[in-house]
């Protein structure tokens, strides 16, 4: 049995834990280990859907010693004007420079992937190598961190909580770009089902590669305030919508008189967007969209709002508020895992 000692056991190589490992590695002499089931740095940027993107600027993610992107503008598509979002491919290869380039050269950090933490006891953890099987111990001499606490559920490793007949054609957004390789009938519609910022990059990729909006059926079991990526620019010339948005969120919840009004305000002042202007949202998960992203999913007019999916049959869809009769010949991608 292999055995190490480190003064810093981080579980988990994703965002959180190698921006807490970079920090510690600028900010003292500590020795750092970090332990992660996936083979790649990046966390669940490992398992994201190839279409995923940042919803806020590049600028505002990554280490503190490397710059994620280039601080440009993006001059085509529905983020044209404003600063750069990160595609899933650049994080995911952002994370492995983090790794390669400023982390492991150091020195002072040892990287442990497809790697399970199994415990610590008396200072003392325990890791199994999902490869081989083979036990190792770390003495730890200061902290454990564990970093997964941040760890979203992502479509891709989250089982559906509803019941899915035989024969129905259910994917993940992954598997939605995989379907070349499928032998099946191409399908007649497409029905997402989720509310969150999944299933919203997931329509705008189908309307975006060409699909009619009459073929596009939406489940969505509550509507979502979205924060208008428009206030969340990091350059001067945005200082109006950021600096001056700060300004106008405080005045609204300064004279709001429930949250409804609340939001009712921030939606005046420009500060959210919603989808659908005849429904009120009942739901606020910080997704982050561009007013030409709101105006591509408007163009979706099959919206089922019957509340969460229970279970998908032949030809319908059982929800906790009724049936929905579909095309026999529906693509149902699931879109339902919580995130964060």
């Amino acid at each position: 049995m292999a055995q190490h000692d480190t003064d810093y056991l981080i579980i988990g190589a994703g965002a959180t834990g190698l921006a807490f490992a970079d920090t510690l590695l600028q900010e003292s002499d500590a020795h750092i280990t970090l332990v992660d089931m996936h083979g790649q740095p990046g966390g669940h940027w490992n398992d994201a859907y190839p279409f995923v993107s940042l919803h806020q600027p590049s600028a505002f993610y990554g280490v503190n010693s490397l710059a994620l992107g280039t601080h440009r503008k993006d001059t085509v598509g529905h983020n044209a004007g404003l600063y750069e979002l990160a595609s899933g491919a650049e994080v995911s290869g952002y994370f492995q420079q983090v790794m390669h380039q400023k982390l492991l050269p150091s020195g002072r950090v040892r990287y442990l992937p497809m790697s399970r933490f199994e415990g610590l006891e008396a200072g003392t953890a325990r890791v199994t190598s999902l490869l081989s099987g083979a036990d190792s111990t770390i003495t730890v001499r200061r902290k454990l961190v564990d970093a997964r606490h941040f760890s979203p559920s992502v479509p891709a490793t989250t089982k559906p909580k509803f019941s899915v007949a035989e024969g129905v054609h259910l994917v993940t957004p992954t598997q939605l770009t995989q379907l070349w390789q499928d032998t099946r009938e191409r399908p007649a519609r497409f029905c997402i089902l989720g509310a969150g910022k999944t299933a919203m990059d997931a329509a705008v990729w189908l309307l975006e590669c060409g699909v009619p909006q009459t073929a596009i059926s939406w489940v969505m079991p509550r509507d979502s305030w979205v924060v208008n990526r428009l206030t969340t620019q990091p350059g001067e010339e945005f200082f109006k919508h950021s600096i001056g948005g700060q300004l106008a969120q405080m005045k609204a919840l300064a004279e709001a008189s429930s949250v409804a009004d609340l939001f009712e305000r921030l939606e005046a002042s420009g500060q959210m967007l919603r989808i659908d202007t005849q429904h009120t949202p009942r739901m606020f998960h910080y997704a982050t969209l561009s007013q030409g992203e709101v105006q591509l999913l408007r163009q979706i007019q099959h919206v089922i709002r019957k509340g969460r999916v229970l279970a998908i049959e032949r030809g319908a869809l059982v929800l906790e508020q009724g049936r929905e009769a579909l095309h026999e010949n529906t693509l149902f991608i699931n879109c339902t895992a919580s995130a964060v």
